[in-house]
């Protein structure tokens, strides 16, 4: 028993002596690395935190080591590579401190730790260059082999081999130096690129190309077909000695640029209204996307079944995914378009050949608009971009206080007229904008005032359809007349419309010619490019009635600049 006792009490004595040793050291050693400490070989026992990331910092940063190959080397910049020092210096400065009998153990026998110093994933961009410059002198490509078609004989050119760098054991191979910060230099890898093919291999190769010839496969999508002959079917070959019968990659990519041209957008149907009845104008479509994988699935393993069978010619149904349109044909009789609403006219006499173009082609982009129950219209969207891209002609437009030419020049005649249908029909005109003089065309058959015009993005013309059903914009436009007519159809709910107490006042007389000189004319020319009008301040009242409850009235105001004639006088030679 004394025995047991006395064993009892000497492990008792190491226990506690440990523990005092242990504590002891903790305290002596509280705020600094404990001895043996290392990173990526510095020695940092016995510093605080700031004096092991400065001292590794300075290291770190000048840290530079070389990449060679064959005799020619290259010196990485400062800062290639991103080190994580604070991430570093956290899981040095725990070890030991982790109760954890290893830790004890560092502290009795002084155990010495390095720790790699961490770096953040990815390469710099300044690695990746350093990596470019080297392989232009490392690399040699590799050639593919090649195989066509000429006339009704197969032709191959085999490929050659290439030397490229092994960029895994490269990368590494730079993570391992990096993190430790060797000074031995960094060996770049290479592999060797295989692409030219052995006999045999050129005999397989050629021997699926001729089972090929004479054979093709049409695609087909609705009402497309695409045909594939000999020869593309022959460029879908697997070259690359592998064993790939096929080329997927190229399969592939030929189906991705095939989908390019097939994608559509859901297209909604469009309609008249011709003799009371709305008839179909242009059917609604689905939108298709092609499902490139499926795609691709099916002609390879159709081109694999003409090489292994005597058969001619296949057929493949083009995988896709369809979208139908929000207005279908079937919904025309859902739409609620029974009847006339709203009508507005104008007249554009004396307009130039590109403005009366210009009107016919925004007339004809907006015409059988279909525009849904609590929409908002714009009608800068409806006639789409603007440009000379788009099909628009120079016309003349107001531009910084000046008539120059512009393209789309006449689009204000179209949404003057649609302004007019708009309160004909009792919708709400959500944004308009007068111009900023008085423009003759717009007073041939209305008083002033009653004009909106556009000039995208910053001037626009909106309105809302508050009805209980869809409305269908038609267009009439007659060029030879130079009359142009905007309806609106849809479902009356009874409202009246109407146009009250239209006041022109404040009239001011044209501003007095101006002349300018123009060294681009010969002298001695005149030529007008501004034409003179009266200013004046001009109103109207638009209400709306129904069932005996007025639900709109807003007054529209409009002041028109008095205006110059403007005349090019010419002094050049």
């Amino acid at each position: 028993m004394k025995k047991i006792k006395m064993l009892g009490f000497f492990v008792v004595g190491i226990l506690t002596g440990l523990v005092v040793i242990v504590g002891v050291a903790r305290l002596a050693w509280h705020s600094n690395f404990y001895p043996g400490i290392r990173v990526a070989g510095i020695d940092i026992a016995g510093l605080t935190r700031d004096q092991a990331r400065d001292k590794i910092r300075v290291i770190a940063d000048n840290y530079q080591p070389k990449f060679v190959f064959n005799g020619n080397d290259w010196e990485a910049p400062k800062g290639a590579i991103n080190f994580a020092i604070e991430e570093t210096l956290n899981e040095a400065y725990h070890y030991g401190r982790r109760l954890q009998i290893q830790d004890y153990l560092l502290l009795l026998v002084n155990k010495k730790s390095d720790f790699p110093l961490k770096t953040s994933e990815g390469r710099t961009d300044t690695l990746d260059q350093l990596i470019n410059e080297i392989a232009t002198t490392v690399e040699i490509p590799p050639v593919e082999p090649m195989i066509e078609v000429v006339g009704k004989k197969v032709q191959i050119k085999n490929g050659t081999d290439g030397i490229i760098i092994d960029s895994s054991k490269l990368d590494q191979e730079i993570g391992d130096n990096y993190r430790r910060l060797r000074p031995e230099p960094i060996h770049v890898p290479t592999i060797t690129a295989k692409r030219q093919l052995s006999n045999d291999q050129v005999s397989e190769l050629s021997s699926r190309a001729e089972n090929l010839i004479g054979k093709q496969i049409t695609l087909t999508l609705d009402d497309e077909k695409i045909q594939l002959g000999s020869s593309e079917l022959v460029g879908l070959l697997g070259t690359g000695g592998n064993g790939e019968i096929v080329n997927l990659s190229a399969i592939n990519d030929y189906v991705t640029g095939l989908s390019e041209s097939l994608n559509k957008e859901p297209q909604d149907a469009k309609f008249e209204f011709v003799e009371g009845k709305v008839t179909e104008f242009s059917p609604g479509k689905d939108g298709v996307e092609v499902n490139i994988k499926l795609t691709a699935d099916s002609l390879q393993q159709t081109v694999e079944k003409l090489i292994d069978t005597e058969m001619k010619s296949e057929h493949i149904d083009i995988s896709v995914n369809r979208t139908p349109p929000k207005v279908t044909t079937e919904k025309v009789n859902e739409l609620g378009i029974r009847e006339r609403i709203g009508r507005g006219e104008s007249f554009y006499q004396h307009s130039i050949p590109n403005r009366i173009y210009n009107v016919s082609l925004a007339s004809g982009r907006i015409n059988s608009a279909l525009i849904g129950p609590g929409e908002e219209v714009s009608f800068n969207k409806l006639v789409g971009e603007v440009s000379g891209a788009t099909g628009y002609r120079p016309a003349y437009v107001i531009e910084k206080g000046r008539t120059v030419l512009g393209d789309g020049g006449g689009l204000c005649q179209v949404s003057t007229t649609m302004f007019r249908a708009a309160m004909s029909a009792g919708l709400p005109i959500l944004e308009r904008w007068g111009h900023a003089y008085r423009v003759s065309y717009y007073e041939l058959d209305s008083k002033p005032g009653v004009d909106a015009t556009v000039y995208a993005p910053s001037k626009d013309f909106k309105f809302k359809n508050d009805t209980p059903g869809h409305l269908l914009i038609q267009t009439i436009n007659d060029p030879k007349a130079l009359h142009l007519v905007i309806e609106i159809y849809g479902t009356s709910d009874g409202r009246v419309s109407s146009i009250e107490n239209h006041k022109v006042w404040g009239i001011t007389p044209a501003l007095p010619t101006i002349y300018q000189d123009d060294p681009s004319l010969p002298t001695g020319t005149l030529k007008q490019v501004d034409w003179a009008a009266t200013g004046a301040k001009a109103s109207f009242d638009y209400k709306v009635v129904r069932n005996g409850e007025t639900i709109q009235d807003k007054t529209f105001s409009t002041v028109y600049r008095p205006w110059a004639s403007v005349f090019l006088k010419g002094t050049g030679q």
